[in-house]
Parts: C-alpha cells; sequence; structure tokens
C-alpha cells in the first residue's frame, strides 16, 4: 500500500502528459494566409550523402505564394557540397567555423523580409515552406520537428532520441526552435542582432531562441510542417553518440532543463523497469506497480505518431512506433547518464567540447 501511494504522483503526472499530447494533436493547425513578399531559405552545409540531392531537391520545390532565396553556405569551394548546392540556389563560403558561423555569414546575404533556417538532411512535403511562414502574420518566429525514417536497430534509436524533444514543443511556455526547421520575420534578425549572436553559441538552436525570447516574442508551432528526415546508412555508435550530442547541448545552454531530464528519466527507469524487476526476483508484487506507467507511456507515443502522419502526411507505422518505444526504455535513460560524463562531442568533422 506504501508504495502505490508513494508512485501515485507519478502516475498522475504521466496520464497528464498524455491528456496534454492528445489536446495538442486534437488542435487545429493555423489556419491563414502568406503574409512573406519574399522568403530567404538558409541552408548550411558540410559533405553530401548519397541521399542529399534528393533532399535539396525536396525542400527547392515548394509550392508558396511568395518570391524565395535559397542561401547555402559551405566552408570550402573544394566540399562536395558547393558544386551540388549551386545546381539549387546562391552558395556563399562560410566566413567562421561551424554552423552558428554559416548562418551567421547567410543572413549579410539575405534580403527576404522573412528568414527560413533549415538542415539539408530532411526531405520535406511541398507545402512544408507555407506552412512554416505563413503563421508570421500573427507570431514572431514559426518551428515545427523532424520525424526520422528508416529501419532497424539503429533508426528506433535515433528517433527514440530525437522525440525526447517533442513534449517540450507542446507547451508554448516550453517551447524552443528546432534549427532544422524555423521561420523567423525579418524585424526578428534586425533587432536581436542575429548576425552577432550566433558565433557566440555552440547551438543555433539556443541562439536564435534566446533572440527570441528577449524581445518577448512568440512561437507557434506548425504540425503541418513536421520533417520527414532518410536516415538510409543508420549507424548505432553514430547514433548514440549524437542522441549524447543533443542532450549536451541542452546541458551545456539550458542547465536547468539538463538536471530536470537526469531526474525524470533516473526516476522512471527506476519507477517502471528497476523497482518491478526487483520486485519479481525477490517477490514483492508491490513493486510492481510501476509498470503501469508503460502502457501511458506507450499511448502518448501512438497518439503523438497518429498525429504526426495526420498533419505532415508523414508515413508513420505504429508497430515501429512501438519497437521505438521499447528501445528508448532503456536507451534514453543510458544516454542521459552518458551525457554527465562526456566533455566532447564530434559533428561533422569537428571537435565541440565545454
Amino acid at each position: 500500500m506504501w508504495y502505490a501511494v508513494l508512485i501515485s504522483p507519478f502516475i498522475a503526472l504521466a496520464v497528464a502528459g498524455l491528456v496534454r499530447e492528445y489536446l495538442f494533436w486534437r488542435s487545429g493547425e493555423f489556419d491563414g494566409g502568406q503574409s512573406c513578399g519574399k522568403i530567404t531559405v538558409v541552408i548550411p552545409m558540410r559533405g553530401v550523402a548519397p541521399w542529399t540531392e534528393e533532399n535539396l531537391k525536396a525542400i527547392t520545390a515548394q509550392k508558396i505564394d511568395a518570391a524565395v532565396e535559397y542561401i547555402f553556405v559551405i566552408d570550402s569551394a573544394d566540399d562536395p557540397a558547393y558544386s551540388l548546392a549551386s545546381k539549387f540556389g546562391r552558395v556563399v563560403l562560410n566566413e567562421g567555423e561551424g554552423k552558428s558561423a554559416a548562418l551567421a555569414t547567410a543572413l549579410k546575404y539575405a534580403d527576404g523580409d522573412c528568414i527560413v533556417f533549415a538542415d539539408d538532411d530532411i526531405r520535406p512535403g511541398p507545402l512544408w515552406l507555407h506552412h512554416l511562414t505563413a503563421p508570421l502574420s500573427k507570431y514572431h518566429a514559426v518551428t515545427t520537428y523532424r520525424w526520422y525514417l528508416g529501419r532497424g536497430l539503429c533508426h528506433k534509436v535515433r528517433l527514440a532520441i530525437s522525440n525526447m524533444g517533442f513534449p517540450a514543443m507542446l507547451d508554448k511556455r516550453s517551447r524552443f526552435v528546432w534549427g532544422g526547421s524555423t521561420a523567423l520575420r525579418r524585424e526578428v534578425v534586425d533587432k536581436s542582432k542575429l548576425a552577432a549572436r550566433l558565433p557566440k553559441y555552440v547551438s543555433d538552436d539556443y541562439a536564435v531562441y534566446s533572440a527570441i525570447k528577449e524581445l518577448g516574442g512568440s512561437i507557434w508551432f506548425s504540425k503541418a510542417a513536421i520533417a520527414p528526415t532518410p536516415d538510409p546508412e543508420c549507424r548505432l555508435r553514430e547514433a548514440f553518440m549524437w542522441g549524447i550530442r543533443q542532450i549536451l547541448m541542452v546541458k551545456w545552454h539550458a542547465p536547468a532543463g539538463w538536471y530536470a531530464g537526469v531526474a525524470i528519466y533516473t526516476i522512471g527507469f527506476l519507477l517502471s523497469i528497476a523497482l518491478p524487476l526487483a520486485g519479481l526476483l525477490l517477490s514483492h508484487p508491490e513493486l510492481l506497480t510501476g509498470l503501469v506507467l508503460h502502457p501511458i507511456n506507450l499511448a502518448k507515443d501512438l497518439v503523438r505518431a497518429r498525429g504526426v502522419a495526420k498533419y505532415s502526411g508523414t508515413p508513420v507505422k505504429m508497430g515501429q512506433v512501438v519497437a521505438t518505444w521499447l528501445v528508448g526504455n532503456i536507451v534514453l535513460p543510458l544516454a542521459v547518464w552518458a551525457s554527465a560524463f562526456v566533455k566532447c562531442v564530434w559533428w561533422r568533422g569537428r571537435r565541440i567540447c565545454r
């Protein structure tokens, strides 16, 4: 009995999370026309993958009632990304080092009244840019999120870690901006002096987010702009280290959020896995109460997957969602705990330490 009383608040929090997920995906998408006269899409690149060209074709084949310019930022003219990007838009050389510097470089050339930052690994649908920019008539910034496409264990690890960010996106009070697809009003870029701010941050997401918040700006999450992201050559170790890097960005730029995450995933692992296992081995059935958290969390993931499929048209198989949930029960706490000890990460050939 005592254990049931102890765990009941955590069960209530899990149910509240499920309800919030359901209400978020039940709410509608932004319904309004295009307000941008000209849109500048900035895409930093380093190297190419066999599927990069198909991604760029999708990014640049948008149906939108606005003028659009694409600016690609490459570190060197010797990079194979230079010749590939030249087929799809203007190419400029990075005047600094890293992604944040690349975005800052592009802003010197961008003259759109709406600015979009995008990653080259997404493969969005033809209305992605419209859904990402139309809400700028009402909001200072619009963001969305990615959904990884693939098969095998590595894909499940990547998707599980990526989806850690979704809960924060559901509430405007905790919402951040994702650099893979974020749109800004020109006034936000100019008033915040974003070009000067960006190189000071390891994470471009947090540089943009801090600029918006300092201006008291509002952020809309576009469900219809969710970006499918093919990942056909996923490598397990690389995916896990990528996940640690994502968590480290939170640790470095929003330490309070990182500490909260450590507590949440540690408590969740203890209540739903470690203690129930101990209950089975030691014949303490009361410890099995934590197993009730699993169907609640799985239901939340299934609601999210259905919402992604409905609003963005991203192909989602529910069997893969269940498999991803199973993998996430182990991988997520491991990645969070590992982030407490890792000091340096690699990103596209760059060693980043803090």
